[in-house]
């Protein structure tokens, strides 16, 4: 996804896949992870061509001999047949490599904790999922990566060389190479997702805006109980960046939980903390409206059911048009649609979606000869991505994919979006038809983004960024769901404390770079 171009507070969270997706996540000017149908490869390719179907991975000049066990990390949650597919990946690695492969999954409602221990925890990993919504920049600055430029060389050649140079430039952190960008963009947005039948039921025919969105929850509270209304789950974290997005506010930062954002409709951008703003105590006090009407569980912040919607116990979820595109394949007969939220969209980063080897592997080599076969060989990439053809799937005669499984194993729905490869991608069949019509309205939303390449340099400010994110989780979540009984003095209260974890010192900073960067790219 799917969080995906920009997490924030609210985290794309949930997805299928995102197509998931995003996915799912979150900063408020990305969107979530999630799958690449529709989307454009940054090298040219287009989805359903062709590719090296060999054994990209197996060179001849290195030495094999030793077998390894690679272990991968991702996020979500596996398929029903995950480790039957991941048997047949076994098979080929066995015989391709040397190695066998076992994945581990950091789930939704735990990764904002989790992902980063993981990292520190100094665990033996060899390949894992990263993006800027799992903080990428900030975790390779602080050393959880292996620099990859040179031993790329060696051995995943191909995929060094399918990064473009505008993708490679914003992989790259002080001249160093901590991961493998997917070669994938598409203009995206964290939207609504909601069930088109209800939305028909409810005599409503369309979602412009926040307030639109609380009709429909409205609608479901009063007509169909039984549902929750927003599917949300506790590393959601509210509506907050979708109220941001809506205004035209770009997440500066591309970190998660952060309060931090420049205005895209201003020339000279300052960054500000989006809790000192105009309007945010009107949106805070709505939201203690929407909690009071039971909008979501009273219980949302210990939730971690990411599925809920899919599952039909929740009437809509809040993520990107790949999340929606997966959704409405699993139900089509729910009529699933999806409506835009925010003022601008913008062209996926590279690290929107990418795969770094941390720095704990005991075999970045084999593990960078099997990410070349992800990438590169069809066998593989089908694999992980589809599950097992004629079980799970099947290829139509127009070269379409048919799923045959959805239980079983979902397309595009279990984090491959870090080494998909547009030119092995399939158009899906029975996608929604008015896919078209919203890749439309994204495009014309479009708008250029100045600051794709910035990547700032936490490093002057790290205690105080992870003060205010603690502060963020502690406040502005409960404000968020509406939990504080007085809006007014828990906003008081909130920009208190952001203030007293240094929220002025990081801005001052985060500035500072901002105007030498654009400085240096007129």
């Amino acid at each position: 996804m799917r969080r995906s171009s920009g997490f924030t507070l609210l985290l794309a969270v949930a997805l299928i896949i995102a197509i998931a997706l995003t996915g799912c996540g979150n900063n408020a000017g990305t969107s979530n992870g999630g799958s690449t149908s529709g989307g454009n490869s940054a090298a040219g390719g287009n989805a359903g061509g062709t590719a090296d179907t060999g054994n990209a991975g197996a060179k001849s000049d290195i030495d094999l001999s030793k077998h390894v066990d690679l272990t991968m990390y991702l996020i979500g949650s596996p398929a029903r047949d995950y480790d039957m597919v991941l048997a047949e990946v076994n098979k080929k690695l066995e015989k391709d490599l040397n190695a066998t492969l076992k994945v581990n999954w950091v789930g939704w409602a735990d990764y904002g904790t989790q992902y980063p221990l993981l990292l520190a925890s100094g665990e033996p990993i060899d390949l894992i999922y990263a993006s800027t919504w799992t903080n990428f920049y900030q975790n390779a600055r602080k050393g959880a990566f292996l620099d990859i430029k040179d031993l790329a060389k060696t051995y995943a050649p191909k995929s060094l060389a399918q990064i473009t140079p505008d993708f490679y430039k914003q992989t790259e952190v002080d001249g160093h190479l901590y991961a493998m960008p997917a070669e994938f963009y598409q203009y995206g947005d964290m939207g609504y997702i909601v069930r088109g039948d209800l939305m028909k039921k409810y005599g409503l025919t369309s979602i412009d805006s926040i307030d639109d969105y609380g009709k429909y929850m409205d609608a479901v509270v009063k007509n169909d109980p039984q549902l929750d209304p927003s599917g949300q789950i506790s590393s959601s974290g509210g509506m907050e960046s979708y109220y941001a997005g809506a205004q035209g506010y770009y997440g500066i930062l591309s970190s998660q939980f952060s309060p931090f954002y420049v205005n895209m409709d201003e020339a000279n951008p300052k960054i500000f903390n989006l809790y000192e703003t105009d309007g945010i105590l009107d949106y805070f006090k709505k939201m203690k409206e929407w909690g009071d009407k039971g909008y979501w569980s009273k219980s949302i912040l210990s939730n971690k059911d990411d599925k809920m919607f899919t599952e039909g116990t929740a009437a809509s979820k809040l993520h990107n048009q790949d999340s929606w595109s997966g959704s409405y394949i699993e139900h089509p007969d729910w009529d699933i649609q999806f409506y835009l939220n925010s003022k601008y969209t913008y062209k996926t980063q590279a690290m929107q979606d990418g795969m770094a080897i941390p720095a704990s592997s005991k075999n970045p080599e084999r593990a960078l000869m099997f990410l070349e076969l992800l990438r590169t060989d069809r066998s593989y990439n089908n694999l992980l991505t589809y599950g097992i053809e004629g079980k799970h799937y099947e290829i139509t005669a127009d070269n379409k994919l048919k799923p045959l499984d959805l239980d079983g194993f979902a397309p595009d729905g279990y984090c491959s979006w870090g080494f998909k490869a547009p030119e092995l991608r399939y158009e899906v069949v029975d996608s929604p038809p008015t896919i078209g019509d919203v890749r439309q309205k994204l495009a014309d939303r479009a708008k250029e983004n100045p600051y794709a390449l910035f990547t700032p340099d936490f490093e002057p400010v790290k205690n105080e960024m992870a003060a205010v994110t603690n502060v963020v989780q502690q406040y502005a979540f409960p404000l968020n769901y509406g939990y504080v009984k007085n809006p007014e003095e828990g906003l008081k209260t909130l920009v208190s404390k952001v203030r007293a974890a240094g929220s002025e010192k990081i801005m001052a900073e985060m500035q500072k770079q901002l105007d030498a960067f654009l400085a240096a790219n007129p």
